[in-house]
């Protein structure tokens, strides 16, 4: 190889030599996943997007058909919810709800039972000009709706709203529930069922981080007012007794014995043994 060709590979080789590699950093991936777009107040039965549950009972079955009036009226009751949550308001008659539920080989005493009493007085149902409805817990179809159903709650102290009733009541409820989290505050009780509450935001006070680790750090648990009163006293922190209101006690009445007055009677003697002595002492 000729000498000028090698110089110049050789002085190549000492220029990349001293310059530093510089390597491309690649862009990490965006991540997709539904947990990290889940709002972390969520229950964990909202947290995740809820599968449609296969029906639970198909009325155009033979195998869950039942000719007893009981079931046909179940039948219905399920029937008009579903339409409810579809939000097919429209009310039906009976002979249209039978149709659509395919009962209508059912005797006429079982249906006459339906029309004139059963379906009439079932709290479920709604009738109406000879045609039913569903009745929900509350009467809610949308966002705005939940929302104000929640703060008459609390405006009123009526408490929170079991997420079972919203769902009854609110077509696609869990995912109107998904889209407001910062409105609403969940609590689940002890027997798994959640519980919805307004978020009211003039409520919203800081608290000092020190003073919540304090707190969190003292349990409680199985001590009474007597425990806590005298760990205070050792720590020389004198317990608030009365609350300074002063109640009116009303006087007991004294019950007042009377001698109860009986009247004699001499009933049993005959007037002719009894005899009168007043002439004798006037004389």
């Amino acid at each position: 190889m000729d000498s000028s060709l090698l110089k110049d590979l050789a002085d190549f080789k000492k220029r990349a030599a001293s310059r530093p590699a510089v390597e491309a950093k690649r862009p990490k991936p965006t991540s997709t996943s539904t947990k990290s777009k889940t709002p972390v107040n969520l229950p964990k039965e909202l947290a995740q997007p809820k599968k449609p549950a296969p029906s639970s009972l198909d009325y155009k079955t033979p195998k869950f058909r039942s000719k007893h009036k009981f079931a046909v009226m179940a039948a219905i009751v399920d029937f008009m919810k579903k339409r409810h949550l579809k939000r097919e308001f429209t009310p039906l008659s009976l002979t249209e709800i039978l149709d659509h539920i395919n009962y209508t080989d059912i005797s006429q005493s079982d249906k006459n039972w339906l029309g004139d009493r059963a379906l009439k007085e079932n709290p479920k149902l709604i009738y109406k000009d000879d045609k039913y409805a569903f009745n929900p817990k509350y009467n809610i179809k949308d966002r705005k709706q939940l929302l104000r159903l929640l703060e008459k709650h609390e405006e009123r102290g009526y408490g929170g709203v079991y997420l079972d009733d919203i769902r009854e009541s609110l077509p696609d409820a869990d995912n109107v529930i998904r889209s407001i989290p910062k409105r609403i505050i969940f609590i689940t009780k002890p027997d798994k069922k959640v519980v919805l509450f307004n978020k009211n935001k003039t409520y919203n006070i800081t608290v000092d981080e020190e003073f919540q680790k304090h707190w969190r750090a003292i349990s409680v648990d199985g001590i009474g007012e007597a425990d806590i009163d005298k760990y205070l006293n050792n720590a020389g922190i004198v317990a608030m007794q009365d609350s300074g209101v002063s109640q009116k006690q009303t006087p007991q009445r004294k019950k007042s014995r009377k001698r109860k007055q009986f009247k004699k009677l001499n009933d049993h003697l005959d007037e002719s043994m009894l005899k009168d002595y007043t002439q004798e002492q006037n004389h």
